[in-house]
C-alpha cells in the first residue's frame, strides 16, 4: 500500500483506500480521477463514474493543521455516499464524524476517513462554582421502622 502525505508536519486525518493511504496535513484535500486537465491530492484512478474533482475535504480551523471540524463538499456530478447516506453535488458541506466511509456511486470504490487529531480546541475546565451543591440531609424518623417479615 502506498503512503502519501500532503506537506510536512503532523497528520490531522487519514484517508485509506484499497491501494493507498493518504495522510492529510493541510487544510483542504481534493479527491478525484486522474486527468491531464488538472491534478488532485488523492487520485482514484480512471473510473468514468468519478469526476476529475469529485470531493473536497477541509477543516474550518484557522490554522492549516486542522484546528476545527472536518467537512466534505461534493463536487462530483454523481454525488457520493457517506456511511451509506447519499450526498449530491452542490449540497451544503457535510460535517464529518471522526470516522466514516465514502463510496462513489455505481462503483464499489471506497475511502475510509479517520480524524487523527482532536479537531476541536481543548476546552478548559469550568472554574469551580462558588455555590456549593445541595447536600440533602434526612433526619432519622421518630417512628420505628416496621418489623421485618419472618419470611
Amino acid at each position: 500500500m502506498a503512503v502519501v502525505s500532503g506537506l510536512s508536519g503532523p497528520a490531522v486525518a487519514r484517508l485509506e483506500g484499497r491501494e493507498f493511504e493518504y495522510l492529510m496535513k493541510k487544510r483542504s484535500v481534493t479527491i478525484g480521477r486522474n486527468s491531464s486537465q488538472g491534478s488532485v491530492d488523492v487520485s482514484m484512478g480512471h473510473s468514468s463514474f468519478i469526476s476529475r474533482r469529485h470531493l473536497e475535504i477541509f477543516t474550518a480551523g484557522e490554522d492549516g493543521a486542522g484546528g476545527g471540524d472536518f467537512y466534505l463538499r461534493c463536487l462530483g456530478k454523481n454525488g457520493v455516499f457517506v456511511d451509506g447516506v447519499f450526498l449530491r453535488r452542490g449540497a451544503p458541506p457535510l460535517q464529518l464524524p471522526r470516522m466514516c466511509t465514502f463510496r462513489f456511486p455505481s462503483t464499489n470504490i471506497k475511502i475510509s476517513f479517520t480524524a487523527l487529531a482532536s479537531c476541536r480546541k481543548e476546552r478548559r475546565e469550568a472554574p469551580e462554582s462558588p455555590v456549593k451543591p445541595v447536600q440533602p440531609h434526612i433526619a432519622p424518623s421518630p417512628s420505628a421502622s416496621p418489623t421485618t417479615s419472618p419470611t
